[in-house]
């Protein structure tokens, strides 16, 4: 029998590769200096009262690896927490919506006047989805009910993220089931994860269905406080075991952020998984090929998982590039794509080279401490390789499923994130009456129609019948940071237009070449209520979004009318 410890206590004794050590040691030197370049008596960091984008000023830098550049004011933020114990402060990276729409507000308020929102949380408070509170303890369930809520999962979040094996499913059916009636707390090694995997997996399903049946939601809890019982036991081993438990939680707590601390578990869950070694295929060189397949898709769908919940906040990894040499799981081969389920997870490994191009991207442009202004070539080379990405992927759509939905979406969200400084820095310039744009700045049109397309695939969702390919799409946190992203892209966009002074341009794929390209608005009033339907479910589902809702309908009731009358929709 495998002695156990507790997790902090063999996660506390990781052993770093001296590559990860080294990584950590760059990131503080250029800390160190920035801070001596940017030091004097007018940057006051610990004066709250300082807007965070006057934090940092202007300087010249010389960096080796992108050249002399002007470094911009940092648009990072910083939101200080309210009815906490001692007063503490978030941190939300430039990368985060948030960021944007502090933005277009101080833009809208500096054109406009004040933008009220109205923060009606009673309202959600009292029609709070079924499901906060767990029902008593049930009987066993059906063998059938198990087995729906299974296939469920299987072709809904593990086909996104593939932590399940599915050869090894029906058996983990059958110990769950004998199981069920014995006291879960008795349960040790193998037992007790078959019990909790099929239970957390019921969860997530549940949690899935619950958009169409809202007492699933009931269920979900249900399934989720049984797995807890013995959660101690599935996450005291170094085991791939155990790494499946936290990778489960961390599924759950997607679609319930407040059941679990999130940045915790996905902490604990990389730092395992370097110890485990799934960073790299060293210790799998004499594993068969079914079990490397497996590795890829288990360490591939955490990084995921990991990058995109970061970058959405602003914040940096704890898996760097450095250390990971693990291949991607797949490559887009055409004999498979005669079998869709086969093609969807090609797609899924074809989503994941995304995520690592996008990973590249966010080290250049939002971590650094001081922004950096790049010229306009290096968007293009970057876009130019998202490009190249986008193509590889064949467009059938006789092949649409989880997994290419997933691709079109990761597509049109790095757009906008490539984007983003663009669009922060236009903001900030053009809310003063007197700016010129003497260096002829431009913004691409690609950006807006990329939010624009955004919107029509989570609507497309939204409206997808229940047992269909995107009725069964899990909506989670990062659907509604999506959708987010969207509307604040949407009307930063709307402002910027009001304004007039920075062109919009399109870039000619294959020569990258800038042309004209003014954004037409013919469709805002039909984007802009579609914005408000998403951010109003999303609110539903997650009522600390309920703050972007008020705002966008703040700022679109007194916009649009705006734009309608000067002839721009």
């Amino acid at each position: 029998m495998r002695k156990k410890k507790p997790l902090s206590q063999f996660l506390g004794n990781l052993l770093i590769q001296s590559s990860y050590v080294h990584s950590l040691l760059t990131r503080l030197d250029r800390l160190k200096s920035v801070r001596s370049a940017v030091a004097g008596p007018q940057n006051d960091q610990n004066n709250p009262t300082t807007p965070a984008y006057q934090t940092i000023f202007p300087v010249e830098l010389q960096t080796p690896d992108i050249g002399s550049h002007l470094a911009e004011p940092s648009f990072d933020k910083h939101f200080m927490v309210q009815n906490a114990n001692p007063t503490c402060w978030q941190y939300f990276g430039s990368s985060s919506v948030f960021a944007l729409a502090v933005e277009v507000l101080v833009h809208a308020r500096a054109k406009f006047g004040p933008v009220t929102h109205h923060e009606n949380y009673a309202e959600f408070r009292l029609n709070r989805p079924v499901g906060e509170h767990p029902p008593g303890v049930r009987e066993t369930p059906d063998r059938a009910v198990i087995e729906k809520l299974v296939s469920i999962y299987m072709a809904s979040s593990n086909t996104l993220r593939g932590f399940i094996d599915e050869d090894t499913i029906v058996h983990d059916i059958e110990g769950y089931l004998t199981c069920h009636s014995t006291d879960t707390r008795q349960l040790v090694s193998y037992r007790a994860h078959q019990f909790f995997r099929i239970s957390m997996i019921c969860a997530i399903a549940c949690a899935n269905k619950a958009r169409h049946q809202p007492s699933y939601s009931a269920e979900s809890m249900q399934y989720y406080s049984e797995a807890l019982r013995c959660v101690e036991e599935v996450t005291s081993e170094l085991s791939v075991e155990s790494l499946i438990a936290l990778l489960l939680l961390i599924s759950f707590s997607m679609f319930y952020p407040r059941k679990g601390d999130l940045w915790k578990l996905l902490d604990f869950a990389c730092r395992l998984s370097v110890e485990l070694g799934y960073h790299t295929e060293q210790d799998a060189a004499f594993a068969d090929e079914k079990s490397r397949v497996r590795r890829r898709r288990i360490f591939w769908g955490l990084y995921c998982i990991e990058r995109s919940i970061g970058q959405h906040f602003g914040r940096p990894s704890d898996l760097p590039e450095e250390i990971i040499t693990t291949e991607y799981p797949a490559a887009i081969i055409p004999a498979h794509m005669a079998d869709p389920a086969s093609f969807q997870r090609i797609a899924m490994s074809h989503y994941h080279r995304l995520v690592y191009l996008r990973s590249e991207i966010a080290r250049e442009l939002y971590l650094p401490a001081v922004a950096p202004n790049f010229p306009r070539y290096w968007y293009q080379q970057k876009y130019s390789t998202l490009l190249s990405w986008r193509q590889e992927l064949p467009r059938d759509g006789s092949l649409a499923g989880i997994g290419t939905t997933t691709c079109d979406i990761a597509w049109e969200s790095t757009i906008c994130f490539l984007f983003q400084p663009l669009l922060l820095r236009a903001l900030v310039n053009t809310k003063d009456a007197n700016w010129i744009n003497e260096y002829s700045d431009t913004l691409p049109s690609e950006s807006y129609q990329s939010a624009c397309q955004l919107v029509e695939i989570y609507k497309q969702i939204l409206r997808a019948s229940e047992d269909s390919t995107l009725g069964l799409y899990p909506l989670s946190i990062l659907s509604a940071l999506h959708i987010q992203t969207a509307a604040m892209t949407i009307m930063a966009f709307c402002l910027l237009a009001i304004d007039g002074r920075i062109p919009t341009t399109k870039w000619t794929p294959g020569s990258l070449e800038e042309g004209p390209s003014p954004v037409r608005f013919d469709n805002i009033h039909d984007t802009s209520g579609s914005c408000l339907i998403l951010l109003t479910k999303g609110a539903e589902k997650f009522p600390g979004m309920m703050g972007m809702l008020d705002i966008y309908k703040s700022l679109s009731q007194k916009i649009i009318p705006i734009m309608t009358r000067s002839g721009l929709a």
